[in-house]
């Protein structure tokens, strides 16, 4: 008996929670030393929760983070993208953690690439749910 003939493989992709993203998150930035960071987010419903998890991660660590703020943009009342590309250059952190849509998502590294602020030394955390089910993530070229 011959086993069954594969016939292309499967892709299997779990969601995980907000706080599982942001454990896994500074994780990496421990183990990069990476201590400061900002966070940006836009209106998105629980932008306000990962806020507050950011907080309790790194006010009961022994680690010395350096939390550089928070922005919160409002997109839809910049259809021109000029107040959110001034915001993005205001920003002080080469860390930034990112909670928002995904469309939003290609809407703000459009503008972080329009104004440098995606290249070499910047370093960008995609967090929140909805943002897979695509062959293209929502990164500027």
């Amino acid at each position: 008996v011959s086993p069954p003939q594969e016939k292309g493989s499967t892709f299997l992709q779990l969601g995980s929670s907000t706080e599982q993203q942001l454990q896994v998150i500074f994780e990496v930035l421990e183990e990069y030393d990476w201590t400061t960071f900002a966070l940006v987010t836009t209106l998105l419903p629980g932008h306000q929760d990962f806020v507050d998890y950011v907080e309790v991660l790194t006010d009961g660590s022994f680690i010395g983070w350096e939390h550089r703020g928070v922005l919160t943009l409002n997109l839809t009342d910049d259809p021109e993208g000029t107040r959110l590309r001034r915001q993005l250059r205001e920003v002080t952190a080469q860390i930034r953690l990112l909670f928002c849509s995904r469309e939003e998502a290609e809407s703000i590294f459009q503008a972080a690439a329009d104004v440098g602020l995606t290249g070499p030394g910047y370093v960008w955390f995609l967090v929140g749910s909805g943002l897979g089910g695509s062959e293209q993530l929502p990164l500027a070229a």
